[in-house]
């Protein structure tokens, strides 16, 4: 159903609603949203936003190609393309917002024809691109900053609320998947089933074990940044673990999560701290007399950073940044195993009796000893393995096959075999930095970038 953004909002139950209506019976679609960081291919270094080798030239030679510019007042922040868009995070990060596609396959052959035409263009500047969760030798100071209104709003409200806030939005990248639900009973189970495998999906895909040229003790750096962020909005939502869960206990839940900002005539307004239930009844004490219509609403929720986030679908946020053939097998993992209906009814089955306390507990560990955090007396590599297995069976029953007559599994089969090693992208890495890279990260720029 096409949802009216503009409506002014007189009631909560608009806001029940607007999830409500993101609901889809049939048709579900896959995307895909993955960042990278951007370097001076001779000095290893992150670019800048304006110069030779910079943001501006990298967006020069895409529009050549047919994508559009976004502005941001002044500034160009991004580019757009049919449903595709380009983006850029406050630290320069770059990040695809893929188009909603039907299967596992399309989704790889639009990363790939993203990262070739990334590459293409980026190798005319000497630039590189790399996929990792946190960035390997940068320290603050060296990351530009975006010119963006509502980043630097953020920038000063962020260390208000956490010791990371402003690591996570300048040094950090991720993998982010999008899945659709097809009513407020399937928004239930996939948001309970996919809770209790945040940890195992974290070990899996974590890929930041360096910090400023040196391994910082973490394999996935990334979530330890995000876990030290905000805790009004980020890490997991224990009921979604809970029998109360439902689109109202989400809405009710996100009214509580402090604002950043408003746009008004085109103009971001600071709003950093308030409540939106006060902009409900026009009782912002930043900006008083105006009330929300959906836009505002929908512009609110995308500021929740959790691990699993609610819009008109959902959104799944705990892997790291990675390889080329990782983009394909993160959104296999969740597609065999929540767009199945036996694969999500035997992960729910297994899930069930699951508490968040256990869960949570291991997601706080699994930052630090990936597949060998224990989870319910069991270390995560063999809760791993299961699921994997679970993924794949679903993968096959979907029966989607490519022009070389290949089912969507074959995309699980890399990390299959990693996990059976018990090895992830951040144990490879590190086990390369102490022998042949001879601990100089700058070899990571030349043998891991795309």
């Amino acid at each position: 159903m096409q949802i009216d953004t503009n409506s002014l909002i007189v009631d909560k139950e608009q806001l029940i609603n607007f999830f409500k209506d993101g609901s889809k019976a049939s048709g579900l679609k896959i995307g895909t949203e993955h960042e990278k960081f951007l370097f001076n291919i001779k000095t290893k270094k992150p670019i800048g936003y304006q110069g030779p080798q910079s943001i501006e030239k990298i967006f020069e030679l895409l529009e050549q190609n047919g994508w559009i510019p976004i502005h941001d007042e002044k500034s160009v922040v991004g580019l757009k393309k049919n449903n595709k868009s380009i983006t850029l995070e406050p630290g320069l990060q770059i990040e695809l917002s893929g188009e909603p596609l039907d299967n596992v396959h399309e989704t790889c052959k639009e990363v790939n024809e993203y990262l070739d035409e990334m590459v293409e263009v980026c190798k005319k500047l000497n630039i590189g691109l790399v996929g990792n969760g946190f960035n390997p030798n940068a320290t603050f100071n060296e990351i530009s900053k975006l010119p963006k209104k509502r980043y630097d709003i953020m920038r000063n409200y962020m260390p208000t609320r956490g010791t990371h806030g402003l690591d996570m939005m300048h040094r950090t990248c991720g993998t982010q998947i999008n899945l659709d639900y097809k009513n407020e009973e399937d928004y239930k189970i996939k948001t309970r089933v996919a809770t209790c495998l945040i940890p195992i999906a974290l070990s899996i895909f974590s890929n930041s074990p360096f910090t400023e040229s040196k391994l910082n003790n973490y394999l996935s750096y990334r979530s330890f940044i995000w876990q030290n962020t905000d805790s009004d909005r980020s890490g997991l939502i224990d009921f979604f673990m809970s029998d109360e869960n439902s689109f109202e206990k989400y809405v009710d839940f996100a009214l509580d999560v402090p604002m950043y900002f408003v746009t008004r005539n085109n103009k971001i307004l600071d709003a950093s701290g308030e409540s939106f239930r006060n902009f409900l009844t026009g009782d912002l004490k930043k900006i008083p007399n105006i009330k929300p219509d959906l836009k505002d609403w929908e512009a609110h929720i995308s500021t929740i950073f959790h691990e699993i986030r609610i819009k008109t679908y959902m959104e799944i946020r705990s892997a790291d940044s990675c390889s080329w053939s990782g983009l394909c097998s993160i959104p296999a993992f969740w597609t065999g195993l929540l767009y199945d209906e036996e694969s999500l009814n035997h992960a729910h089955d297994l899930t069930k009796d699951w508490k968040f306390e256990e869960v949570n507990n291991a997601y706080l560990e699994a930052a630090k000893n990936g597949l060998n955090t224990n989870m319910r007396n069991e270390p995560i590599f063999e809760h791993a393995n299961k699921f994997i297995e679970i993924s794949k069976q679903g993968l096959v029953r979907r029966g989607i096959k490519n022009r070389s007559n290949k089912d969507e599994s074959i995309f699980l089969n890399e990390i299959q075999e990693m996990i059976k090693s018990r090895k992830t992208p951040a144990t490879m890495l590190i086990e390369k930095y102490n022998s042949s890279w001879k601990e100089n990260i700058n070899i990571l720029f030349d043998e891991e970038a795309f």
